[in-house]
């Protein structure tokens, strides 16, 4: 597979999750040239903002660069918004919404990964975080 067909696959992926976030009642956006330097979607709903890398794939385990989860928190933190990387595992779940510090590093450091049943231990659906976030309002 190119490399352009992967990257238009995960723009495809990345508007289907900024369309469940606008179903969910969030203003969403992609964010366009998305890279290792910023994240892929914002989305707010007045009072809360997420900040989210989406990450996509076929196989038992996401991987991510370590670079990449440190230019996420960096971001939301300027934006005061909340961190969080969506991660599909395509023919196997909807999207799982995962706080950052779930992710295991490897041993170099480079690189952080989660694998299919910690990441539906650890994560959240997007009912279950703006159903959270609607709680806390009102706490």
């Amino acid at each position: 597979m190119s490399i352009r067909r992967i990257q238009n696959a995960g723009i495809k992926y990345e508007y289907e999750l900024v369309g469940e976030l606008k179903k969910a009642d969030y203003e969403a956006c992609r964010l366009p040239g998305s890279s290792v330097r910023n994240p892929d979607i914002l989305a707010g709903d007045g009072e809360t903002v997420f900040v989210i890398e989406a990450k996509i794939t076929t196989n038992n385990r996401i991987i991510i660069r370590s670079s990449q989860i440190k230019n996420l928190i960096k971001f939301a933190w300027k934006f005061k918004a909340e961190p969080w990387v969506a991660v599909k595992f395509i023919n196997q779940t909807s999207w799982i919404f995962i706080r950052p510090n779930a992710f295991q590093i490897s041993q170099d450091n480079q690189k952080l990964s989660i694998d299919f049943n910690t990441a539906l231990q650890k994560g959240v659906t997007v009912r279950e975080l703006v159903n959270n976030e609607f709680q806390k309002k009102f706490t």
